[in-house]
């Protein structure tokens, strides 16, 4: 009753004796304005990348193996289980990893976290101290930047060409971004799909780089982004997979493949770093769901997780091959597409005279989300528009009308300026 006062004081509610209490007509005009939230509808065409074909899920599998988890549970699993995951999901995690990408994993070597994002927290926490340094491609997420610079280190953005992570111009950025001395504790490279701009790292590159790491004993981050993916040549073989001196810790996650929501990922370690590692995941988040654990255990085995990734990986080739095809024929030759030969998304860069941001508002106003890519980049910015192009979750159907909506956003943009 002490709130119904107060807010009817306040103006917000109106009340009516005999007929009840009301919500005041004026009530948002009293609303602080930081409190306020604009009504945003969903786009009709939305090319976030980093999302899988929610309507291709194999739900009913998935909770077939959710239920038998459940069923089979014992007190130990539902109870405060080991900071290192369940075994039986380690156990298939190393067999899928050796048949798939030819790393030499044993379950003990396996640590079970919330996604890749905290396996890569723990790392930082692990290794990094102030005047520490992190090598990082440009491009990269920015994500990942933030969790290394709060960690304490100090970001070092090296370039990338075609062939990847460009192991030979390390020390030179290091001498123009560093003030100090250096002192590079970790590298972190996404060699299978490289994020953004999607290369893979050549062989003779790979070699380099696990060369600097042994020479400066630093540790090699691999993050296997989008690595069940790939619709162009053969797969390579994990960096993990080649390192014979334990310096590459490698990274993955069922985030691509499976979902986002289900916040499982996996880290990879050389002996000598997982009593530390368990160590700080005991501090900070102890545990991952279990039963969630058990089912995936259950999937993998079963043969489903494999059966789902070829289905999508013929799904999403489709997809790749409609988009690329639409900006081909709404854009021309003005649209370079970067990264279409694996993962799920396309880097292009777009020859505009128009920002990508102005492109980008104006789409959103046709129900079009694209999403500029330009903060991405740290030391060597695109000299002309781009974007990050999801196109997973999109049909064939709403990727050409998207792109054809992208195009006319553009068009309006330059008629606007007077550039047509």
């Amino acid at each position: 009753m002490q709130a119904y006062e107060l807010l009817h004081a306040e103006g917000y509610l109106v009340m009516k004796k005999g007929a009840g209490t009301f919500i005041a007509t004026n009530a948002a005009a009293h609303s602080p304005v930081g409190l306020r939230e604009e009504k945003i509808e969903p786009a009709l065409y939305d090319f976030r990348h980093g999302v899988p074909s929610w309507d291709a899920f194999p739900m009913d599998r998935w909770q077939k193996a959710f239920q038998d988890a459940c069923r089979m549970a014992t007190p130990e699993i539902l109870g405060y289980g080991p900071a290192e995951g369940s075994e039986a999901l380690r156990q298939e995690i190393a067999r899928l990893l050796r048949s798939t990408r030819s790393i030499p994993a044993v379950p003990e070597r396996i640590i079970i976290t919330a996604g890749a994002t905290q396996a890569i927290d723990i790392i930082s926490r692990l290794f990094l101290q102030r005047g520490h340094q992190v090598i990082v491609e440009d491009p990269s997420h920015t994500v990942l930047r933030g969790i290394f610079s709060f960690s304490g280190g100090e970001v070092i953005s090296v370039p990338v060409d075609e062939e990847g992570l460009c192991v030979q111009d390390i020390e030179n950025s290091i001498a123009e971004q560093s003030g100090g001395k250096a002192a590079v504790k970790l590298i972190y490279v996404t060699p299978s799909h490289q994020f953004p701009a999607g290369m893979t790292m050549s062989q003779q590159r790979r070699a380099e780089l696990l060369d600097y790491a042994r020479q400066k004993e630093a540790y090699i981050i691999e993050d296997d982004y989008d690595s069940e993916y790939r619709y162009i040549g053969q797969k390579t073989t994990a960096l993990a997979g080649l390192d014979s001196s334990d310096r590459v810790i490698y990274v993955g996650s069922f985030s691509k493949s499976l979902f986002p929501a289900l916040r499982i990922g996996y880290v990879v370690l050389p002996a000598s770093l997982i009593e530390s590692f368990l160590a700080i995941k005991c501090i900070t988040s102890r545990m991952t769901p279990a039963l969630e654990q058990e089912a995936l255990a259950r999937f993998i085995r079963s043969g489903q997780y494999a059966r789902h990734v070829n289905q999508m990986s013929k799904l999403y080739s489709g997809r790749r091959s409609c988009l690329v095809q639409s900006l081909a024929q709404c854009f021309q030759d003005r649209a370079r597409t970067y990264g279409d030969e694996a993962g799920l998304h396309l880097l292009i860069q777009l020859k505009t005279p128009v920002k990508e941001e102005a492109i980008a508002d104006k789409a959103i106003q046709s129900g079009l989300k694209i999403y500029p890519a330009r903060d991405y980049f740290v030391a060597s910015k695109p000299e002309s528009a781009s974007f990050l192009l999801g196109y997973a979750n999109l049909t064939e159907h709403q990727i050409r009308t998207g792109i054809e909506l992208f195009a006319e956003a553009e068009e309006c943009c330059r008629r606007e300026k007077g550039l047509l």
